[in-house]
């Protein structure tokens, strides 16, 4: 009887205290946010939670094999490469248009033949793990791009404005042309039916090419002065059902500091002058099938190397292929040299190049891309006969330079590339033969011209 009398008042007791509680007031949980998709700007952006910012988030995965023919006997003839994209593209509507921030990093290994590439890849490499005695293996970190768009304004580090084809179709790269990113303040104007004109501002530095002394230093090549002009940059495009076309132009000013000794040239310093390039380039949608296209660009620089080959002087490391030539040759800027007496006199060198490119779906998984490119260089004369004419070890020389090559892409699934390319490189000396070593000669012998197949497989995964 106790039992059944303390359970009975402990049931009471419970439902008293449930009664109460049910009166007293409730603190509901706050409701989930779930991540809305963003698809007014475009496939794969989403909003960022608690805010009107869309945001995308992708990368890459790359592997790349390459065998090539050496240049002497000490270079590499293969060459591997991994490389790691990831990129954040961050928008934001607003009443004056897009508000827009975009990221990429690339980070990558290169062993061998491949570790070669343009100037501004070479500087932010860095020597890698294991035995390299020939500074071939290479581990780089660079800030691909990082700017800011908002409505006509774009500032920060981006693909120069200058450039048009800029080897888009291919592996290697051994075409003519600019392929440069580079820090830029710039503001495009659009005027309808796909019409936009451009006028940027870009850093200098990365436009340098050599200077080459012939005046007085044990190093020929001569660096530029400080910073103190930024490139300018303009251009006049349409992009239409047809196609697009552009034509640009650049200005490049050419300056260098005090020439040897006060006692041997008095403190007197080359005049500066301005090199420039223009570029004009069409790209034909072709009506055979969905992506395929025809595109031709031409380039003409003096004193401005860079916008027709984005490359640090000497053809052997120039074109961002790694491969042999007539490795004594330069192009550069500019050269000074020496009258009776000194009179600062400073000679720009010329170049053109044409270039043509193409793009075929022959199913909608395989697509092939044919191309070919000339470059011309014409060093001044009077730098020719003052760095020794047509003496044997004399690097100042008018070259030709040509290139054809094709790749097959298979992509079996979306953003998934499997492909293969082979290129050929020629270059030949307009003003006699060079003293140098080629091949697997055992010593230096006389060459005019020298040429090289390459070949190259990449396996690709975008996300």
């Amino acid at each position: 009887m106790r039992v059944s009398t303390l359970l009975l008042a402990s049931a009471a007791a419970f439902m008293t205290t449930a009664a109460g509680a049910a009166d007293l007031p409730s603190r509901k949980a706050a409701p989930v946010e779930y991540v809305r998709v963003c698809s007014t700007m475009g496939e794969g952006y989403f909003y960022i939670p608690g805010t009107d910012t869309c945001i995308k988030i992708g990368g890459r995965a790359r592997y790349e094999y390459q065998y090539g023919q050496p240049f002497a006997r000490n270079d590499a003839t293969t060459g591997s490469r991994s490389t790691g994209r990831i990129f954040i593209d961050a928008r934001t509507a607003t009443e004056y248009g897009t508000l827009r921030a975009y990221v990429r990093y690339d980070v990558s290994r290169r062993i061998g033949q491949i570790y070669s590439g343009s100037s501004a890849r070479q500087g932010v490499a860095f020597t890698g793990t294991g035995v390299d005695y020939a500074g071939q293996a290479q581990t780089e970190v660079a800030l691909d791009r990082a700017y800011i768009q908002f409505g006509g304004l774009t500032a920060g580090r981006t693909e120069s404005f200058f450039d048009f084809y800029a080897g888009d179709l291919e592996y290697v790269g051994t075409t003519a042309g600019s392929a440069l990113n580079t820090n830029l303040l710039a503001y495009t104007a659009s005027f309808g039916s796909g019409f936009s004109a451009t006028l940027s501002m870009e850093e200098h530095v990365e436009r340098r090419q050599s200077i080459y002394d012939l005046v007085g230093g044990a190093n020929p090549f001569y660096a530029y002065t400080g910073d103190t002009m930024p490139d300018v940059v303009a251009n006049l495009r349409v992009e239409q059902g047809w196609g697009t076309a552009q034509v640009s132009g650049a200005i490049h000013r050419v300056r260098v500091g005090q020439v040897g000794s006060l006692a041997t040239n008095n403190g007197l310093s080359p005049d500066s002058k301005y090199g420039f390039a223009f570029n004009a380039g069409v790209t034909f949608n072709l009506p055979f099938a969905a992506g395929d296209q025809l595109t031709f660009q031409g380039t003409y620089t003096k004193g401005a190397a860079s916008y027709i080959a984005s490359n640090p002087f000497g053809i052997a490391t120039s074109f961002g292929s790694g491969v042999g030539g007539l490795g004594n040759l330069a192009l550069p800027d500019a050269t000074f040299y020496a009258t009776s007496p000194f009179n600062g006199k400073l000679d720009l060198t010329t170049a053109w190049g044409l270039t043509a490119a193409g793009l075929h779906y022959w199913t909608p998984t395989i697509r092939q891309a044919l191309f070919a490119s000339y470059i011309k260089s014409d060093v001044p004369g009077g730098a020719f006969l003052a760095a020794g004419g047509a003496t044997f070890g004399n690097p100042l020389r008018d070259f030709d330079y040509w290139t054809v090559g094709t790749n097959v892409t298979w992509s079996p699934v979306k953003d998934f590339d499997i492909g293969a390319e082979v290129d050929y490189v020629r270059i030949k000396s307009n003003n006699g033969p060079i003293f140098t070593a080629i091949s697997t000669d055992p010593g230096a012998r006389l060459y005019s011209q020298d040429s090289a197949f390459i070949g190259r497989l990449k396996i690709q995964r975008d996300f």
